[in-house]
């Protein structure tokens, strides 16, 4: 691993574990077992490595929403593999969503950042919507809301699962509850 990722990836458990704020140079540095000239070297300061966080954050949902589409594009794509795939993301990048939902209200760079990925994830569903009703797999709905709709719900649905763990996970209902809601019958999955 090189330097510059172990600084990143040891600031990113540090914030999500205990915030943007509690976290400084010289701690970071000591939990790396680096200098903190060392970090200075790779990052002009810590709010430049939260944006190197959220930046990478962005490319991998990026790489999701792509990987969505080309099997949009082929047909192959169904409700519960696109919406399946969005739990997927969110659990496996779970310390990003923490950090995000942990430095919203304070920082611009993450209310940026969030902004962006809400964007992105509502026009992917807002296409998903679009060509399930072109192809006859999905009733017609307002595609806009629905979209920004369905971004949300994965939202607060990672904030359950990352603030009260001792809830049940209830990511399968979710998926039927949208599976109910939007499939015309008897198109499948």
């Amino acid at each position: 691993m090189s330097t510059k990722d172990l600084i990143l990836n040891t600031a990113k458990d540090m914030i999500s574990e205990v915030g943007f704020h509690k976290m400084t140079t010289a701690n970071l540095a000591k939990q790396a077992d680096i200098s903190e000239g060392t970090i200075y070297r790779h990052f002009e300061s810590k709010e430049d490595i939260l944006q190197h966080i959220l930046d990478t954050f962005d490319e991998k949902y990026q790489a999701l929403a792509e990987s969505c589409r080309a099997r949009m594009d082929k047909g192959t794509l169904s409700l519960d593999d696109l919406l399946g795939s969005h739990f997927a993301f969110l659990d496996a990048n779970a310390a990003d969503i923490k950090i995000v939902l942990g430095t919203y209200s304070i920082l611009d760079i993450t209310r940026r950042s969030m902004a962006r990925f809400i964007e992105r994830m509502r026009n992917l569903f807002e296409d998903f919507l679009a060509r399930g009703h072109e192809n006859g797999t999905l009733i017609e709905v307002p595609l806009r809301p629905t979209g920004l709709i369905l971004a949300n719900m994965f939202f607060g649905l990672m904030r359950i699962k990352l603030y009260w763990p001792e809830i049940d996970d209830f990511s399968i209902e979710a998926v039927e509850f949208c599976r109910r809601s939007l499939m015309l019958p008897g198109a499948g999955k």
